[in-house]
């Protein structure tokens, strides 16, 4: 079904670009592409997103992905337990979304209903509690509650109107002993640097889980077109797979602010990498 999908999405784009290079033979390829690329994104804005939600849902690799992260994950915490001081608790901190809870439908359903991220959308999803767990992640919580290690999340998921149904969603599909004071979800910021030095004064930390940079550090938060943190990363590269470990999310982020901001510019760039790709 989602082949057939693919593919009358492709002979449409195919279909449009004949059709407007027959009445515009001076045009070029990519201009055509451009511009009907995006007459099609303008009537559901969230096509961009139809190849990410497909590999995410699809994909033996992005499982791959997933589970790969999670092994590092059990070796990161057997070696940074041996190097742990006593004066605290041990405490592995995660995200949920894209982290521990698969969103993936909610993405499909904004494109099925050629709709975008709003607010109300999202806490509808929430309270809906159909979210999966991301592969391999139930069974790694079990694996550190086996050793004693407290589980902590840190979430943008509003307190107020998502905490609740999302603590009845994660019990739904299997999360063991969820407890709702270890949940720090967003009140009045996104960023997440006072909830870390919050639960860092109670425990010894020794390992962050998360899809995006900013899950782990706030060094991370303040992202630019020019930079995109990739000196910052290079930095810190050792304590990936050591005391960060990164899940697969192509379907948004804070990666996306570092692209051009509308539509017709993000294609331009497109174009012109497959421009240069070509030559």
């Amino acid at each position: 079904m989602k082949m057939k999908l693919d593919l009358k999405f492709f002979f449409l784009i195919v279909l449009a670009v004949n059709c407007f290079a027959c009445s515009n033979p001076n045009k070029k390829v990519e201009e055509i592409l451009v511009v009907e690329i995006d007459s099609l994104i303008n009537v559901n804005p969230s096509l961009e997103l139809l190849d990410a939600v497909l590999w995410v849902q699809n994909s033996a690799e992005y499982k791959a992905c997933c589970y790969q992260a999670f092994n590092f994950a059990k070796i990161a915490v057997e070696n940074n337990l041996k190097e742990m001081k006593l004066d605290k608790p041990a405490a592995v901190v995660f995200d949920l979304d894209e982290t521990l809870l698969d969103n993936s439908k909610y993405e499909a359903q904004l494109i099925k209903d050629a709709k975008v991220f709003s607010k109300k959308i999202w806490t509808e999803w929430c309270n809906a509690e159909a979210a999966t767990a991301v592969p391999g992640a139930m069974e790694f919580i079990e694996y550190i509650m086996s050793k004693g290690i407290e589980v902590v999340y840190i979430s943008n998921r509003l307190d107020k109107s998502e905490k609740e149904a999302t603590i009845l969603n994660m019990k739904k599909i299997g999360f063991p002993d969820i407890k709702p004071e270890n949940m720090k979800f967003k009140i009045n910021t996104s960023s997440k640097a006072d909830r870390r030095k919050e639960i860092e004064s109670k425990y010894n930390v020794i390992l962050y889980v998360g899809d995006n940079l900013a899950d782990f550090n706030d060094i991370f938060e303040q992202r630019t077109k020019k930079d995109d943190k990739t000196t910052t990363i290079k930095k810190q590269q050792n304590l990936l797979g050591t005391y960060y470990i990164i899940l697969p999310n192509p379907m948004y982020g804070d990666w996306a602010e570092t692209l051009e901001n509308t539509t017709q510019e993000r294609i331009d760039s497109n174009i012109q990498g497959w421009r240069l790709n070509i030559n």
